[in-house]
C-alpha cells in the first residue's frame, strides 16, 4: 500500500469520527446541564436509558476513529520532519485527549445502567452526570495541547496549508479558555452548556473535516514536493 494511501484512511476515520459523533449526539436527546436539578437529570437518566446507552457506544467509536485520525497526523508529520519531536507530542496529545474521553463516556454508560437498574439509586443521578459535565469541561485543556502542536507542526513542515495551522491554533485557544468556565453555575457558560460545550467541538469539527478532506484527496503539499520519496512514485 502507498504511504499517500495508508493516509486516506486515517482521513476517512476523521470523517468517521465527526459522523459518530454528531450520530450520538442526537441520539442522547435534549441532555440537561449539569447544573440543572437533580429531579431533571435524573428523569432524564431514566426516561432515555436505552438511547443513552446507545450512544455511549456511539461515542466510543467516534474516540476510536478520533485516535487513529490522530495518528495518522503524527505519521504524515514525521515522514515531513523526522527530526523533531513535534509529531510524537501530536500523537501523545490525541491519546491523552482519548483515554480521557473514553474514561468519561464509559463512566457516563455504567452510571446509567447502574442508577436505572437499581431505581432507588437514581436520586444520586446528578452526581455522575454533573461530574462527566465538569470532567468534559476540564478535558478542553487536554484538547489544547495537540491542536497547538498540529498548528505548530503545520508551519514547520507545511504538510497542510497555512490557514490550517491558524484554524488549529484559534480551536486550542477556545478550548484552553472554555475550560476556565467551571466555575459558572448555570446558564450557557456552565459545564454542558453551549459556549464551553459545543462551540469548541463544532470548530474541532470542522478542522477534523477539513484536514480529513486534504488526506483523503492526498493533496497535501509536503507529499507532491516529496512525491518519490513518500509516494513510492
Amino acid at each position: 500500500m502507498r504511504a499517500g494511501h495508508a493516509l486516506r484512511w486515517g482521513g476517512l476515520a476523521g470523517v468517521g469520527a465527526v459522523i459518530f459523533a454528531i450520530v450520538a449526539r442526537i441520539v442522547m436527546g435534549g441532555a440537561p446541564q449539569g447544573s440543572d436539578t437533580m429531579g431533571v437529570i435524573a428523569t432524564y437518566m431514566n426516561d432515555n436509558r436505552g438511547r443513552i446507552l446507545l450512544g455511549t457506544l456511539l461515542y466510543a467509536i467516534a474516540i476510536a476513529l478520533f485516535l487513529w485520525f490522530g495518528a495518522t497526523l503524527a505519521t504524515a508529520f514525521r515522514r515531513a520532519d523526522d527530526a523533531s519531536e513535534l509529531p510524537g507530542l501530536v500523537l501523545a496529545g490525541f491519546t491523552l485527549v482519548a483515554t480521557i474521553a473514553f474514561v468519561a463516556i464509559s463512566m457516563f454508560g455504567a452510571a446509567t445502567y447502574a442508577l436505572t437498574v437499581h431505581a432507588g439509586l437514581l436520586i444520586l443521578a446528578a452526581v455522575p452526570y454533573s461530574a462527566a459535565t465538569v470532567m468534559a469541561t476540564i478535558a478542553g485543556i487536554a484538547l489544547a495541547l495537540p491542536l497547538a502542536a498540529v498548528a505548530v507542526s503545520i508551519a514547520r513542515t507545511h504538510v497542510f496549508p497555512m490557514w490550517m495551522a491558524y484554524f488549529a491554533g484559534v480551536v486550542a485557544l477556545i478550548s484552553l479558555v472554555a475550560a476556565f468556565t467551571v466555575w459558572a453555575t448555570k446558564g450557557a457558560w456552565a459545564p454542558g452548556g453551549w459556549v464551553p460545550t459545543y462551540i469548541p467541538l463544532i470548530l474541532l469539527a470542522l478542522w477534523m473535516l477539513a484536514a480529513s478532506g486534504l488526506l483523503i484527496r492526498e493533496h497535501l503539499p509536503v507529499m507532491h514536493r516529496r512525491a518519490p520519496h513518500i509516494m513510492g512514485a
